[in-house]
């Protein structure tokens, strides 16, 4: 089935989104499909279909994308198990050219307390900023199972423990709606599914001392420690100092790198006061800025938030963001409750813009 929405024209035939709605690698017989839209010129939903044999839809774009900020943005959805599922945002004409999947799964509900995942990669930043030290702890967290996890009334999917006496933790970028992460008892607590595969969830927290004790439970593949200079001298118990590097000029860390590790408390321990960075790390770092021509260029992790909403929210998460407020929309039909949702999608519709 097909939705034309917009006049016909000659472009029609290139603006036909094919789709196909999978659960795995089989095709979904029952599902309904929701067209969005996200632009200068409005957001909401476009269109809905209904899939045909093998899983298939189709729908036909009112606009062509175009990869700028003034060009509409598409994207579907689907609801499958309870859980609503988003496929990839379609910002050029060209992404038409593909089949345009979207990938289902079923849902299994975990036990209350939820249950505890492996991290893929676990990145700890700390700088000192002249009172205390603020952590930036980016996760991501693997399902390895074949099947969206989801919690239970008043339950969680997934918890972490916080470094004993951190205090004002706060979301920061990630992949997780920013109303499903909270903070309990000394944790952090994640109640959105998490599908098979891995999604990024980062915090920050304070410190008020660097020697501090950082519970890494379950298995984590790859951590790494970095501690911006100027720090004192420290002894990190379960990783390996790796080198020093520069995120940007001026701004060099020293590495502790571990792997494959298996519920560790990692110990942080002041040797000596504060003072300026030693010899044979100078060296290190000078190394390595020349090698790279001024400064090492270091993956940090992306998106979420805005405005508290999200400053460094990327496109495609505003995107999504945007659509999820549609769906609340359409469920709240109290003034009271509409009106706190309204101001959260014009602030974000106000970010896209400005991207």
């Amino acid at each position: 089935m097909c939705v034309a929405v917009g006049n016909a024209s000659a472009v029609q035939d290139s603006l036909v989104l094919e789709g196909i709605v999978l659960e795995g690698d089989s095709p979904v017989d029952t599902a309904s499909v929701i067209l969005h839209r996200v632009g200068p010129g409005g957001t909401g939903e476009v269109g809905e279909v209904t899939v045909g044999p093998g899983g298939a839809f189709e729908f036909l774009l009112p606009s062509v994308p175009v990869a700028d900020s003034e060009s509409d943005v598409y994207f579907a959805s689907v609801e499958y198990d309870g859980v609503l599922y988003f496929g990839r945002a379609i910002t050029t004409l060209e992404q038409l050219d593909s089949l345009y999947v979207v990938q289902v799964f079923q849902a299994q509900e975990v036990p209350l307390e939820g249950v505890l995942l492996p991290l893929e990669v676990r990145n700890l930043f700390l700088e000192f900023t002249g009172e205390e030290w603020v952590a930036t702890d980016a996760f991501i967290i693997d399902n390895l199972g074949d099947r969206t996890l989801v919690a239970q009334e008043s339950g969680v999917v997934w918890s972490y423990p916080l470094p004993p006496g951190a205090t004002q933790p706060e979301l920061g970028e990630g992949d997780l709606p920013p109303n499903t992460v909270t903070f309990e008892s000394g944790r952090v607590r994640v109640n959105a599914p998490l599908p098979p595969g891995g999604r990024l969830l980062m915090i920050r927290y304070r410190l008020e001392s660097l020697a501090s004790t950082i519970p890494a439970p379950g298995r984590t593949a790859s951590f790494e420690l970095m501690i911006r200079e100027p720090a004192p001298p420290v002894l990190v118990s379960g990783l390996e100092f790796l080198d020093v590097v520069a995120l940007g000029p001026g701004t060099p860390y020293r590495r502790y790198v571990g792997s494959e590790m298996v519920d560790v408390d990692l110990t942080l321990v002041q040797t000596e006061e504060q003072g300026t960075l030693p010899l044979e790390w100078l060296a290190l770092l000078v190394t390595a800025m020349l090698l790279v021509g001024g400064f090492f260029a270091y993956a940090r992790p992306r998106r979420r938030g805005a405005a508290e909403l999200g400053q460094g929210l990327g496109r495609e998460a505003l995107i999504l963001e945007v659509a999820r407020i549609d769906n609340l929309l359409a469920e709240a039909s109290a003034p009271e409750g509409r009106s706190g949702i309204l101001e959260r999608r014009a602030a974000l519709l106000a970010l896209l813009r400005d991207d």
